[in-house]
């Protein structure tokens, strides 16, 4: 969420929670673009498309917005870490959202954690994508130190995600599930997203989208009793497959998890993501209704994993109009299970 006037409506369409950041003018002139409060840039604003609120009565807007609705508003801080001369102003920001009316804050730097618990000992903290929980003594971890939400990791599989939800107690678990599905580990990522605001031609806007889509070679080595021209051939073989694969899953071409909500459903994960706060509004308000009219029918009506999968990419044909493709799933084991 980026606008005061999308809450109502996404509210309308489904939506049980909101995250969303703010950018104050203050942090803009201190900090090149380079450094973001929340892991986002100021890319597209002309177009109303901006990932960031601009104030805090912005904020304070939306809460009181939502609050009638029992919809909790969630704050960005998951930046990977912050150096130590921003302290004083992420100090001053976090006063200013629970001013606001935010109780619950994204985090994934532990100083960060810490910090916010000095200022609130009542504060709720989920824990960001940046904090790389691989497992349930990773949760545990997290839990002891005050946090009530998990957001695991968007490369984990089904049976790891099951191996955690078992494994986990006291602490709330939260998966993704729709679009911007990056095959690497958030936490580990020191690559700048937003470069494509840099790029004077069009054409070559969407190459640089994320650091990690920029064009570059892939090299390879082939071992064995061949001619330098088999060689050749095979390593040029290897190399283009392998870039078109990487090409295709560092993706935000609707990746999707949809056909996972029976697992998740199962497992009593607190929720599921929906990626794209700088999305358009007309995007939110599809991605929102797309999936709760499916958490309404696995609920509601109580069909089979076969029936419910079904009726997934029935919805995501219609709705996005494309098919579902292994390389855009979230959980791909689903689309290999033959039996479902």
């Amino acid at each position: 969420m980026s606008r005061t006037d999308e809450v109502e409506p996404l509210i309308a369409a489904g939506a049980g929670e909101f995250y969303c950041g703010i950018l104050p003018g203050q942090w803009r002139r201190d900090y090149s673009v380079a450094a973001s409060i929340n892991r986002r840039q100021e890319n597209n604003r002309a177009q109303g498309t901006s990932p960031h609120m601009d104030t805090f009565e912005d904020l304070a807007r939306c809460v009181d917005l939502a609050r009638p609705h029992n919809v909790k508003v969630t704050v960005t801080l998951n930046e990977h870490y912050y150096s130590n001369g921003q302290y004083p102003a992420l100090c001053a920001y976090v006063e200013q959202c629970l001013k606001a009316g935010a109780d619950t804050f994204i985090v994934g730097d532990i100083g960060m954690i810490l910090t916010l618990q000095d200022i609130d000992p009542n504060v709720n903290i989920h824990i960001s994508t940046a904090g790389t929980a691989f497992n349930s003594e990773t949760v545990h971890f997290y839990r002891d130190l005050g946090a009530r939400r998990v957001i695991l990791p968007r490369h984990l599989t089904l049976d790891e995600i099951q191996a955690i939800a078992d494994r986990t107690s006291g602490i709330e678990l939260e998966a993704f599930i729709l679009n911007s599905r990056c095959a690497n580990i958030d936490g580990f990522c020191t690559f700048q997203h937003g470069l494509a605001e840099f790029v004077e031609e069009p054409e070559r806007k969407h190459d640089f989208e994320n650091a990690c889509m920029m064009l570059y070679k892939i090299s390879a080595d082939v071992k064995g009793n061949y001619t330098q021209e088999e060689k050749e051939a095979m390593l040029q073989k290897v190399s283009m497959e392998r870039q078109h694969f990487w090409s295709a899953v560092h993706i935000d071409d609707r990746p999707c998890g949809a056909c996972a909500l029976y697992e998740l459903e199962e497992m009593g994960l607190a929720g599921v993501k929906i990626v794209g706060r700088g999305n358009t509004f007309d995007k939110k308000i599809k991605d929102v209704r797309f999936l709760k009219g499916l958490l309404d029918y696995l609920r509601n009506q109580k069909p089979t994993k076969k029936e419910f999968r079904e009726q997934a990419r029935h919805n995501y044909k219609e709705i996005y109009e494309c098919v579902c493709l292994i390389f855009k799933c979230y959980y791909p084991s689903v689309l290999l299970d033959q039996d479902n």
